[in-house]
């Protein structure tokens, strides 16, 4: 975090306010973490880098990553309900 951020968040909050008073303004109902993303936000997808349509001696694979946001937080983190497998939430456990 950069010292401008924090002096905007003071400006924005109030100098007298917590983290915890922050954290609980900008969670809101997002209380249970992700289990896509355990609560990062983003995904590591991992493919492969070598392009199509070239000219290669036999299997060629280059491993590369890219980041992508998680589809069921939204990029939060959190979500709003808790997230179990589906027999979990039948009574399987």
């Amino acid at each position: 975090m950069k010292i401008h951020e924090i002096i905007s968040l003071c400006n924005q909050y109030g100098e007298n306010t917590t983290l915890k008073d922050v954290l609980l303004s900008v969670q809101g109902d997002n209380k249970y973490l992700c289990p896509k993303c355990n609560g990062m936000g983003t995904l590591t997808i991992k493919y492969n880098g070598y392009p199509s349509g070239l000219p290669d001696s036999g299997f060629v694979y280059e491993a590369a990553y890219r980041k992508e946001e998680c589809s069921l937080c939204k990029g939060q983190g959190y979500t709003n309900r808790q997230m179990k497998p589906h027999m979990v939430q039948d009574g399987w456990e």
